[in-house]
């Protein structure tokens, strides 16, 4: 979040695009290897484990991401920062994308936005399975969760390759603390009121609407 706010609130991402770009990948694969660290720690610490994550979408999605990043699979599923840079014919010009938002139904919940590439992960569960390790009821239960069969409907309605197609990350950040917190809750000793607030908040919540989408089109540049 803090990244988010410095690269477009306070304009870090017009003054020094790659500082900007670059504290967002940081942040977000810092969430992601948050997540791995727990997972490792709840299989070493929790035996047996109390869920199974790769069973879970919410979680299996994390792992998923995290270990696409970790291992340079699939152009580590790239932002729609570093997919612009990447695919745009120049710096400055005007491409269009489709962006998928997954909707909190409580008011006010919703979170703030960072876009990842479906173009990046559906490449990476087109991979063979002995360089990603990802099992086919994996790749089933994150399609399914995700509603992934809606997203060639949206490319059609709107004339664009899937590639042009980016889901926000936050709100499934939210539902996978949502789903392993009420697992640990019992086993954390919160440290701070910080620590102490979400330790309850995530048992308690409202989780995103992963299969009714919010959906814009829209002309993307980043200058």
């Amino acid at each position: 979040m803090e990244a988010h706010i410095r690269a477009n609130r306070f304009g870090l991402l017009k003054v020094d695009r790659a500082e900007a770009i670059g504290n967002i990948e940081t942040g977000l694969s810092g969430v992601l290897n948050s997540f791995h660290n727990l997972y490792d720690a709840i299989q070493k610490q929790m035996a047996p484990a109390p869920i199974n994550w790769y069973e879970s979408a919410p979680l299996a999605l994390m792992l998923v991401l995290r270990n696409a990043r970790h291992h340079n699979h699939a152009n580590r599923i790239r932002t729609l920062y570093s997919h612009y840079l990447q695919e745009a014919s120049e710096i400055g010009t005007m491409e269009s994308y489709i962006l998928i938002d997954f909707p909190c139904p409580e008011d006010g919940a919703n979170t703030f936005d960072l876009h990842v590439s479906w173009g990046d992960l559906k490449h990476l569960f087109d991979l063979p399975k002995k360089d990603t390790q990802i099992k086919d009821m994996t790749r089933s239960i994150i399609s399914d969760y995700l509603s992934t069969s809606k997203f060639r409907e949206y490319a059609e309605l709107y004339k664009l390759p899937e590639s042009k197609l980016c889901f926000n990350i936050i709100p499934l950040f939210v539902n996978a603390a949502a789903t392993i917190t009420p697992f640990i809750k019992d086993h954390c000793e919160p440290d701070s009121s910080e620590a102490r607030f979400f330790a309850e908040h995530f048992c308690s919540l409202t989780k995103a609407d992963t299969q009714n989408h919010e959906v814009d089109c829209g002309p993307v540049a980043f200058i």
